[in-house]
């Protein structure tokens, strides 16, 4: 690798270290936030499970909702980090492959989004700082937060927007076939980003391209604003060769990706899924894009602000932050006629997915006002907007615009310093000016030390698999990913489960009013709702038991206790302080 690709993957790689810490001290037994990581450290082991010990494809398993099995087409299933992991897996297990996978995201994501910036201004300092701006975001440490592994993976998108700009203004057939890769790449990831890009596509077709930009500096130096001001009249014009190539992109992902749709329109033809989210409660409120939220280090200064509206989020925008640092590296690239018309359409990018990400409503300081916004009339004409029913995320994008405007920035004061200073251009004064920027951005971003979550289980787990023999167990505990996380370390079937969408009917059994009516519904389904002899219901509960394979029921904090052995008759095999394991008799 040459050293203009290796000095900032080295640099980013620093950086990822230092802004996780002390992730990397705690590879091991620990992983980043709360939330949601286990259900994503399942999907890495599911993804090797399905393809290398079972070969199978890992849309489907029958590794939840036991023997019959659950559709995965809905669930952020994370096939593309699934395998990147594969070899990772194998050697090192669930939790550090987990965190290798997150500090993955920092380099690359800084990395992806420098090649970005660096074609777009040719300038090394500017690009490298562009970088950091969209690794360091506040989007990305919530997500890391909240344990989104999926959406931690936001480097894809970058590369996809390098390759497709590149394909655009030069026609190169290796760039659009990279364009596709990282499209369909990221719709292994997360089809929230899907969408993200294919907006972007959108806007796309009016890009004014590095070559108009090139004009516009050679008439500015000739002839002055008049010139340029003719140049900028031409901002909005669709060019139909770029419409052409877009879609073929677009189309040829979709071709691609035709195996996963397919069945996934079948599903939604057939099926009511539950999971929805409700987008008013994640949207963004408009301070949040002002004030350093959690789990920014800064985030105690500024609680009495955003308290209001983390009451009303359930992502309380903590996410969208902008930072000034950046805001003024950006206004210092628009001032700078010479990135335009190219600024003024990061400029409208950054416009329109910020009002995406304020949601059906505008709210702020907590209070949500009568006044629909455009995600609204979205949502109702376009169903595909239904995938995005978290709109605060949409600051992703928002994020990537403005650090390529930042970029531009950057690139425009080192050209001013050099102009104002000739002698000292070539190292001190461009190393202390981008050094400047580089820890404002660092510190203005800081999120350390970051939240860490043990990874340890009980020891009956490890009992289960060191068992070889296959069958199924109950885990009582209502925490899914809990019982997801676990499930990696004993690997027998569950009976039911929970997925982020999940098919009605198997759902059913969680708006159960009492542990005993759920028991019921999970393993008699609608007839035993019929059944009211309590010898009837005892004597259908064993035989489906014995149908679906069940060896060991396992009840954390005695939530089940004493029904279950009036209900089942099994022995204790095992108890503690957390735990009790009712097993089949003979277990």
């Amino acid at each position: 690798m040459k050293n203009r690709h290796l000095y900032p993957m080295l640099g980013y790689s620093l950086i990822s270290v230092i802004a996780t810490w002390p992730l990397v001290t705690h590879l091991r037994g620990w992983v980043p936030g709360l939330g949601d990581w286990g259900q994503n450290l399942w999907a890495l082991w599911w993804t090797r499970q399905a393809l290398l010990v079972e070969g199978r494809q890992p849309f489907f398993t029958n590794y939840l909702f036991y023997p019959e099995g659950v559709t995965l087409l809905f669930h952020p299933l994370d096939l593309s980090d699934g395998l990147l992991a594969l070899p990772l897996y194998g050697l090192f297990g669930g939790d550090v492959t987990y965190n290798l996978m997150i500090l993955l995201s920092f380099v690359l994501g800084g990395y992806g989004m420098y090649l970005l910036a660096l074609y777009l201004t040719h300038h090394r300092a500017a690009a490298f700082i562009a970088g950091l701006i969209f690794t360091l975001s506040p989007y990305h440490f919530l997500r890391v937060d909240l344990g989104h592994l999926n959406l931690s993976t936001l480097q894809w998108m970058p590369f996809y927007i390098l390759f497709l700009l590149k394909f655009l203004e030069r026609g190169d057939k290796r760039a659009a076939v990279l364009a596709v890769f990282f499209l369909v790449f990221t719709a292994l990831n997360s089809w929230y980003y899907v969408v993200y890009c294919g907006l972007f596509s959108l806007a796309a077709v009016f890009w004014p391209g590095r070559k108009r930009l090139a004009v516009s500096r050679q008439q500015s130096a000739v002839s002055g604003q008049r010139s340029a001001a003719k140049v900028h009249s031409s901002f909005f014009i669709l060019h139909s060769s770029f419409f052409i190539r877009i879609a073929a992109v677009l189309i040829a992902a979709i071709i691609l990706l035709l195996p996963l749709l397919l069945p996934m329109f079948r599903l939604l033809g057939s099926t009511t899924l539950i999971g929805a989210h409700n987008p008013l409660r994640h949207s963004a409120d408009l301070l949040s894009f002002f004030v350093p939220g959690p789990p920014s280090t800064w985030a105690s200064w500024f609680e009495d602000i955003w308290i209001a509206y983390a009451a009303q989020n359930r992502e309380p925008g903590a996410s969208a932050y902008w930072g000034y640092s950046v805001v003024a590296l950006s206004l210092m690239g628009l001032l700078d006629k010479r990135w335009r018309p190219q600024s003024w359409w990061w400029l409208t990018l950054v416009v329109g997915f910020t009002v995406l990400a304020l949601g059906p409503q505008l709210q702020i300081d907590g209070q949500v006002f009568d006044i629909s916004l455009p995600y609204h009339w979205l949502a109702t004409l376009i169903p595909i907007f239904a995938i995005t029913g978290i709109p605060g995320r949409f600051v992703v994008m928002t994020s990537l615009a403005l650090a390529v405007l930042a970029a531009y920035g950057a690139a425009s004061l080192s050209a001013t310093t050099s102009r104002q200073s000739p002698s000292v251009r070539s190292h001190s004064s461009f190393f202390i000016l981008h050094s400047s920027f580089f820890i404002l951005i660092l510190l203005e971003f800081l999120s350390i030390p970051l939240r860490l979550t043990p990874t340890d289980v009980n020891a009956f787990y490890h009992t289960l698999a060191a068992d070889q023999t296959q069958y199924a167990v109950i885990d009582i505990k209502w925490d899914a990913n809990f019982l997801m996380h676990a499930q990696t370390v004993h690997h027998k079937p569950l009976i039911g489960g929970w997925l982020a969408r999940l098919p009605q009917e198997q759902a059913a059994y969680l708006d159960e009013s009492t542990l005993d009516k759920a028991f019921v519904r999970l393993l008699l389904g609608d007839e035993g709702a019929g059944l009211t002899d309590p010898a009837a219901i005892k004597a259908a509960i064993q035989t489906a038991l014995v149908e679906r394979e069940v060896r060991y029921i396992i009840d954390h904090n005695n939530a089940a206790g004493p029904w279950l052995q009036e209900a089942f008759g099994w022995p204790v095999v095992f108890e503690d302080d957390d735990v009790v394991v009712y097993g089949v008799n003979g277990s």
